[in-house]
């Protein structure tokens, strides 16, 4: 079974920070990464579900013009 990313995580992840949920999922969806609303509204997601998005697509393909992730993140290491 899958852990779901903490609001934390989610927030590094977008770049958007943990507060930030319409940015965070803006950029989810941008990148067409699949996840599911929590009550509050916020998107709720596992690393399988990240990886899986970015590997049925390819990692050369990721939109990440609008995404400023910390340093030494890489989504593309996944594919």
């Amino acid at each position: 079974m899958s852990k779901l990313l903490t609001k934390t995580e989610i927030g590094r992840l977008t770049g958007a920070g943990a507060d930030n949920i319409e940015e965070q999922k803006r950029i989810l969806d941008a990148n067409r990464i699949p996840y599911v609303r929590r009550k509050d509204g916020s998107p709720a997601l596992t690393w399988e579900m990240v990886n899986q998005a970015t590997l049925s697509r390819g990692a050369s393909k990721l939109n990440t013009s609008d995404i400023s992730l910390p340093a030494g993140f890489n989504l593309g290491a996944a594919g």
